[in-house]
C-alpha cells in the first residue's frame, strides 16, 4: 500500500539547493512521516522511498509505502498531516478546516463520506498533539541554512505547485515556534490492539519471549497474560499448526537514541482472540 507526497523546494531563479542542506531536510522529512504513522498505527512498518526529483525548482517526490496493517485511510492521513503542517496557518487549525482541505483535494474524491471523517479526525488528533512538529521545525531550520531556497511546501501531486508555499521569511519564526511546541522525551510507551501472526510459543513458564509476526517484521514479545499461557501449557489453547493469528493488546516501549525512536520492549499483555489456522489438505502421493 502506498501513497504519493512531495517536499517542494521553491528556489531562486537560475540558482541550486545545497545538497547538504536538502539531505538534512529530506531526514526531518522522513522522521515527520514515521513519527505520524507510529501515533497512528504503532505496528505499521513505514518507508519513505524517494520516487524522483523535478529540476528548476526542487521537488523530491516520494512514496510512502507500508508494510504491516496500516489501512489506506491512515496511510492518507499522513499526507494530510504534512500538508497541514506546511499550511498557510497551521497553528490555527481546526476540525472544521482539516475536513475543508481534505473535501478539496483529488485523491480524497475517491473517499467514501465516513472515510473523510474518520481521516479528519486523525488529522486533527496529530496537529493537537503536535505530533511530528520538532521534525517539521528540523525541516525549516536546515532550508533557512541555504539562500537558493526561498520557500518550500508539501504536495500529494508530483505534477502540481503545493496550494500554499511557506515563504522564506517565515523559517525562522516557524522552526522555533513549531519545534517549540514538541515536548522533547527519551521514552515512550504505547499501548493498542494489534494482530500477530505466532511464529513460535515458549511452552515452559517463565519470562522468555514468545516470537510473532507482524507484515514483514518478525519480533519477540513476553506474554503477561497468565490464563492464556496456563492454557497453552496444558493443550487446551493452540494446535500446533503454521498460520495461528492473535488478536493481542500490545504495549511497545522505546527509547530515543541519536534522535531516531528504537524499540526496547514488546508486551502481550493480553490475548483477545485466537483465529485457528487454516486446516491443510493432505498431500497427495
Amino acid at each position: 500500500m502506498q501513497q504519493a507526497i512531495c517536499l517542494y523546494l521553491d528556489l531562486n531563479e537560475g540558482q541550486k539547493a545545497d545538497l547538504e542542506v536538502v539531505a538534512k531536510a529530506a531526514l526531518a522529512f522522513d522522521a515527520a512521516v514515521k513519527e505520524i504513522a507510529f501515533v497512528l498505527d504503532p505496528g505499521a512498518v513505514i518507508r519513505v522511498e524517494l520516487e524522483s526529483g523535478t529540476e528548476g525548482s526542487l521537488s523530491l517526490n516520494s512514496i510512502i509505502s507500508a508494510i504491516g496493517p496500516m489501512n489506506r485511510v491512515r496511510l492518507q492521513a499522513i499526507a494530510f498531516a504534512l500538508l497541514t503542517w506546511f499550511g498557510a496557518e497551521t497553528a490555527s487549525y481546526v476540525y472544521s478546516a482539516i475536513l475543508d482541505q481534505i473535501k478539496g483535494d483529488e485523491q480524497a474524491l475517491q473517499l467514501s463520506e465516513e472515510q473523510i471523517k474518520e481521516m479528519s479526525e486523525q488529522v486533527a488528533k496529530i496537529c493537537e498533539g503536535k505530533v511530528g512538529a520538532r521534525q517539521v521545525g528540523d525541516i525549516f531550520k536546515e532550508l533557512e541554512k541555504d539562500p537558493a531556497v526561498r520557500g518550500v511546501g508539501v504536495t500529494t501531486n508530483k505534477d502540481k505547485k503545493p496550494r500554499y508555499v511557506v515563504p522564506r521569511s517565515q523559517f525562522q519564526e516557524r522552526s522555533r515556534s513549531i519545534s517549540e511546541t514538541q515536548e522533547v522525551t527519551s521514552a515512550r510507551t504505547t499501548t493498542g490492539v494489534q494482530t500477530l501472526t505466532l511464529i513460535s510459543p515458549v511452552l515452559v513458564e517463565g519470562p522468555r519471549k514468545w516470537k510473532f509476526r507482524s507484515g514483514q517484521v518478525e519480533f519477540g514479545a513476553t506474554v503477561k497474560d497468565a490464563d492464556f499461557v496456563q492454557r497453552v501449557l496444558a493443550g487446551r489453547e493452540l494446535p500446533m499448526a503454521a498460520g495461528i493469528v492473535l488478536k493481542v493488546k500490545l504495549t511497545v516501549k522505546e527509547e530515543m537514541i541519536d534522535e531516531v525512536w528504537h524499540v526496547k520492549e514488546r508486551i502481550v499483555e493480553e490475548v483477545l482472540e485466537v483465529v485457528p489456522a487454516p486446516n491443510q489438505q493432505e498431500m497427495e502421493i
